[in-house]
């Protein structure tokens, strides 16, 4: 069972790990990541439990050392660090402030 969100082919897709330092952004959706291998459906469930959900607001923190992995977000008031890999599998829209 896939359950990772199918994300529609003309919309351009935004990922969290393209995000810059500070930025607002609500998840759209989770996408597979090739680098789980047979993985990905676990690392999927995973962050949904922990809150990365359609329509969850989320904030940028910051990130590792040059720029590298871990990478900091806030999710529903709780703060969590991400690797490059997962951040990747969650999709976003940048929130006007």
């Amino acid at each position: 069972m896939n359950t990772a969100a199918p994300i529609d082919a003309v919309t351009p897709i935004l990922r969290l790990d393209q995000c810059a330092k500070g930025a607002t952004v609500r998840v759209t959706g989770l996408i597979d990541q090739p680098l789980f291998g047979a993985q990905d459906e676990r690392v999927t469930l995973r962050l949904k439990e922990l809150g990365f959900l359609p329509g969850a607001p989320l904030k940028v923190i910051g990130f590792g050392l040059m720029g590298s992995d871990p990478l900091a977000v806030q999710v529903n008031g709780t703060k969590f660090a991400l690797r490059r890999a997962e951040a990747a599998k969650i999709c976003v829209e940048l929130i006007q402030q």
